[in-house]
């Protein structure tokens, strides 16, 4: 669904509807099948609520969330299936089993088979009945703990995998991420054509970087034809690779033309964020704006599709703004994707070493 201002009929209502439904103030005209500036700012503070690009449009991820954010914990039975159940009630779950100790991963609001795992594991420790499903007995146990859960301030989720052992085997591996985004507004489509470009480039001289330090890596693309830049193939390739680390490459568009500079994000749940994901943000944020010169825009939590539905450690950096044609002349520079390279593969061998030899 993509719903813009001045966007009118069904799927108009359909956004105002679950606005409403979740307390959003739609102004006058309420549920009125008008895409106008009081359901666009209602939209924005969504998603700004939500940690996603505040555009005040209804783009893919919008829309997602919008239906995520219409379940609660305890309105419907939660078991392990295919497709899986998706929704605010599993990112609930998973933020209460995490509180507890049984998962150590994202709050992703996919009840996939780490969750599965986890509820079972919740079942053998409390001693009732074990069969994976989130219903009866087991939400019981869980709402009679919610004073703990809730006593707890944070679960912030550590690297689920120990870097030291995995450099011993010799199999770390870092996968690179490029292409299409849903959170991507239709004005920068324009520019979509020089973003692949720029990004796979970029992915590609980061990839000769780390092998030349020893470091496996691949990409979620297939470089031959580009046939899988979307963001849904993307993160399927990612979470079948075996990764440890993934770094997506990204280019940040703004209507300002003068908007430019660097940022990294990292993700960050209802309650919580990756350890190891803001550490790898903060060191390539530093060494971008250290060799490239370029304004520090800091670095950010956020709840991106990249960042949440990837189940490794995931950092989207984002180094320049396309939109801005200083920055757009710089980027087409080979000499320019290479520092941009350099800096993020100098920024992930720092966080290896520390991880090796910490201080």
């Amino acid at each position: 669904m993509a719903a813009k201002k001045g966007f009118t009929g069904a799927k108009v209502v359909e956004v105002q509807r679950r606005l409403k439904s979740l307390g959003y103030e739609l102004g006058k005209g309420e549920i009125d099948g008008l895409m106008g500036p009081s359901t666009s700012n209602a939209v924005r503070k969504f998603q700004q609520d939500r940690g996603i690009d505040a555009t005040g449009q209804v783009d893919a991820q919008t829309w997602q969330e919008l239906l995520d954010a219409g379940y609660k914990i305890g309105e419907r039975m939660l078991y392990l299936k295919n497709p899986p159940f998706r929704g605010d009630d599993v990112r609930t779950l998973q933020l209460w089993l995490k509180t507890l100790g049984f998962y150590k991963f994202k709050e992703n609001g996919i009840f996939c088979e780490r969750t599965h795992k986890a509820v079972i594991e919740f079942q053998k420790n409390m001693k009732i009945h074990v069969d994976g499903i989130l219903g009866g007995s087991t939400l019981r146990h869980l709402k009679n703990l919610k004073r703990i859960i809730d006593s707890r301030q944070s679960s912030n989720y550590p690297a689920v995998k120990e870097y030291l052992k995995i450099m011993e085997k010799g199999a770390f591996k870092i996968i690179l991420d490029y292409g299409e985004n849903a959170s991507d507004p239709a004005e920068s489509i324009v520019y979509l054509k020089d973003k692949i470009y720029i990004c796979k480039s970029i992915a590609g001289f980061c990839r000769d970087a780390l092998m030349h330090i020893g470091v496996d890596s691949g990409t979620t693309v297939n470089e031959e034809d580009n046939i899988s830049i979307f963001l849904e193939d993307r993160i399927k390739t990612a979470n079948r690779s075996n990764s440890d680390i993934l770094v997506s490459i990204n280019l940040g568009y703004s209507t300002d033309s003068d908007a430019n500079g660097s940022c990294c994000f990292y993700f960050e749940g209802m309650r919580s964020y990756s350890v190891p994901g803001k550490s790898i943000a903060n060191l390539i944020q530093d060494k971008l704006v250290k060799y490239q010169g370029v304004l520090d825009c800091r670095i950010h939590g956020a709840n991106y599709t990249i960042l949440k539905e990837t189940v490794m450690t995931a950092v989207l950096v984002e180094p320049a703004f396309i939109s801005n044609a200083k920055d757009r002349d710089n980027l087409m520079r080979t000499d320019y994707q290479m520092g941009i390279s350099n800096s993020i593969v100098e920024a992930l061998s720092v966080f290896l070493q520390d991880s090796i030899y910490p201080h």
